[in-house]
């Protein structure tokens, strides 16, 4: 008995002894991996010509995905890396990132600021994907000071993507990339869609659908729906055709202020995002319901009514106006703050280049009061609350978007790098601090 019990203490002293070893090696790895300092600094803006690498890249990706031909072929130049490394450093500020192409293999390198003690803020990657005829090759990986084998890292996400999401999944996702080509100019990789993806596609569907509904991540569809059939119906039943959006948003939250002082919700924040998402769907492209849910069942009457609004309601007497606010409500929804003022603004830059509308401080107004309301009306309960109190029954439009006088708009892509440079300049931000306080004017607007 006494030996039983100095065996077992000696196990529970080398199991302490592992545990508190494996903590001290985390430890060590992540200080290793952690850093005081980025290695890449932000080494591309946007503009103009990111801008329309951006949208060309995008084109093109839509492009091959929707081609019946095997295998689909994914490419984008230098530039166009260089275009969405502007743009996702704009969208989330805290990232940095590079693609440099050689020949053979392309130089990969992102530093993302984490919510960290400065010693340790940084995660600094490095890595080198190489051409290959089979498959993704991929050189060493190193994170921060610790260098690990590249391939054994895709070797170890295959098996936890097939462990914790899907037998096989990870598999056979790696297994669609057939070769990858790279050269000083471009890198294109071929996929080859698996057979279940090609046979069996209203079943995936029908499976993402399923995923969809059963987490719910933009709101409750039920609330939702209410919303939306609550506005179908008043508009059905008018006998007017009201032009100003002021007055559909002060009917929608008229409706919130009412189901909370009836007690029927107990959160003003998620009821705020889903009369928001009811207004969005409705003035927004069909599309989104896809991300949301099935709400909308209309008759081809109501269908009708629906496309007069969406093409005839204004906001300050425009309906673009409206469209870049209700659009700027939808991806602050969707995302975050920080993305739907990029995408703003990258929309802006596409206007400034030849053939489109000028880039326009106006527009940015309005893409940046959407984000503030959809942020401010579903960020806490406390600022919800005060949202509701704006805006419940509005039909004043100076309650949601100031005046657009004074704002310059139709700036080509010359003009704009004439007076205002880029974004960083201290013209171009003052400009969007002028824009910042025209709102903070608006109560609603107001912390």
């Amino acid at each position: 008995m006494y030996n039983e019990g100095l065996l077992l203490k000696l196990w529970l002293k080398r199991i302490l002894l592992l545990f508190v070893s494996l903590f001290c090696f985390a430890i060590i790895v992540i200080f290793m991996a952690l850093q005081s300092t980025p290695q890449l600094q932000r080494t591309h803006q946007i503009d103009a010509n990111s801008a329309t690498e951006n949208k060309r890249i995008a084109q093109r990706l839509i492009q091959s995905l929707k081609s019946d031909q095997q295998p689909i072929k994914l490419q984008a130049t230098q530039a166009e890396l260089h275009g969405l490394s502007a743009f996702g450093h704009r969208a989330i500020p805290q990232l940095s990132s590079d693609v440099v192409l050689f020949k053979d293999s392309a130089l990969i390198n992102f530093s993302i600021a984490l919510p960290l003690p400065k010693f340790i803020k940084y995660l600094n990657v490095e890595m080198m994907l190489v051409s290959s005829k089979e498959g993704l090759d991929l050189g060493t990986v190193y994170i921060g000071n610790v260098a690990l084998p590249g391939n054994g890292l895709l070797k170890l996400a295959e098996w936890f993507t097939n462990l914790y999401v899907k037998e096989e999944f990870g598999s056979t996702l790696l297994s669609m990339i057939k070769s990858v080509e790279i050269s000083a100019e471009k890198i294109s990789v071929d996929i080859v869609l698996s057979d279940d993806l090609k046979n069996e596609p209203l079943s995936n569907k029908n499976s993402l659908f399923a995923l969809r509904d059963q987490l719910a991540l933009y709101g409750d569809v039920e609330v939702i729906r209410f919303y939306y059939q609550s506005l179908v119906d008043t508009i059905e039943q008018s006998k007017t055709l009201k032009l100003s959006f002021a007055q559909y948003v002060g009917f929608t939250f008229g409706l919130v202020k009412q189901r909370n002082l009836a007690a029927i919700t107990d959160s003003p924040a998620k009821e705020n995002r889903a009369a928001l998402m009811a207004l969005v769907l409705y003035f927004g492209t069909d599309k989104f319901e896809l991300l949301v849910g099935d709400i909308s069942k209309l008759s081809a009457e109501q269908i009708q009514q629906r496309t007069i609004r969406r093409a005839r309601v204004t906001l300050r007497e425009r309906v673009d106006i409206q469209k870049h606010f209700i659009y700027s409500v939808a991806l602050q929804l969707f995302g975050t703050s920080t993305a739907s003022n990029a995408i703003g603004e990258l929309k802006e830059f596409l206007d400034s280049n030849s053939g489109g509308s000028g880039f326009s401080f106006a527009d940015l107004m309005a893409d940046r009061a959407g984000t503030r309301l959809a942020m401010l009306a579903t960020t806490s309960d406390e600022s919800a609350l005060k949202v509701q109190e704006h805006l419940a029954d509005i039909i004043n439009e100076s309650l949601i978007l100031p005046e657009l006088t004074g704002l310059p708009e139709g700036i080509s892509q010359q003009k704009f790098e004439q007076y205002y440079r880029d974004i960083d300049s201290l013209v171009y931000r003052s400009m969007l601090q002028s824009i910042d306080e025209r709102l903070r004017k608006i109560p609603v607007y107001q912390d």
